[in-house]
């Protein structure tokens, strides 16, 4: 009787391992781009990721900072269920990979100008308040500089591509600030969040403002994306289920800090 309580034990406990074992693994991948991922894993990305990551301890994470090139590269393992909250969402990377519900819900890029010349840009804005980016790349009056190793979106790219002879390109996203926060330019175009941190690195949050652009929409989404496997089918199952059931994303709060009043009304999502 004895042996066979033991064997009952053994049996139980090795049926518990195996259950473990079988865990479902997830590879958790960023780049670093503050402040939505930051090293010291305080950036308002990775306080989404911790979020949603509290919430599924039916599976193990391992969290890892990798080049965006490597990230990509590392996405088309089809034997490992790797993951990143790091991309935007694009019908190519539908197409490719598995994407949950909209996890990030970000300001689209903004003209970003010193504020107290914001009232010289009224004659282009339209109807809704929107600066018209293709009419101000016609006034040869405001210089403007953008990075020229960063996409800024089909649209954007699109109308900067006659290479207009009043825009600049630099290599460096923290010398155009420091060029506009001087009055050496008068635009750059950034994120909302990324304005208000490299605004604070280089000590020029009071000078700088965010203006919406007509041509492109409000907010970008971004979903979890991760590569195809079916431990990857069914996390990103439990991923949608557990966004649903939030309506009002909590896991937002944390970008709409780093966000000035006037975007974060505009992007917010409506009650």
């Amino acid at each position: 009787m004895r042996f066979c309580l033991w064997l009952l034990a053994v049996s139980l406990l090795l049926l518990a391992d195996a259950a473990q074992a079988q865990q479902d693994r997830v590879l958790w991948l960023k780049t670093e781009w503050p402040p939505v991922f930051m090293p010291s894993g305080r950036g308002f990305g990775d306080q989404a990721l911790a979020w949603l990551i509290e919430r599924l301890p039916q599976h193990s994470h391992d969290i890892r900072s990798l080049p965006l090139p490597r990230l990509l590269k590392a996405l088309d393992d089809t034997q490992a269920t790797v993951c990143t909250p790091n991309l935007l969402r694009t019908p190519a990377r539908e197409a490719q990979y598995l994407l949950s519900r909209d996890l990030m819900r970000m300001p689209a890029l903004s003209l970003v100008v010193r504020s107290s010349d914001v009232n010289a840009y009224a004659r282009l804005r339209n109807a809704r308040g929107e600066i018209e980016f293709g009419r101000l790349l016609e006034q040869p009056e405001f210089d403007g500089v953008v990075n020229e190793n960063r996409s800024y979106g089909q649209t954007l790219d699109g109308l900067l591509l006659p290479a207009p002879a009043q825009v600049t390109r630099l290599p460096k996203t923290s010398n155009m600030v420091s060029m506009l926060a001087a009055g050496r330019v008068d635009w750059i175009l950034l994120y909302p969040f990324e304005t208000v941190w490299l605004a604070r690195q280089e000590q020029t949050a009071p000078v700088l403002s965010n203006l919406p652009i007509a041509e492109i929409p409000p907010f970008v989404p971004g979903g979890v994306t991760c590569s195809r496997t079916p431990a990857s089918a069914r996390l990103v199952g439990d991923i949608d289920r557990i966004l649903a059931a939030h309506p009002d994303e909590p896991w937002l709060q944390a970008m709409f800090d780093w966000l000035d009043p006037e975007t974060r009304r505009r992007v917010a999502r409506p009650r």
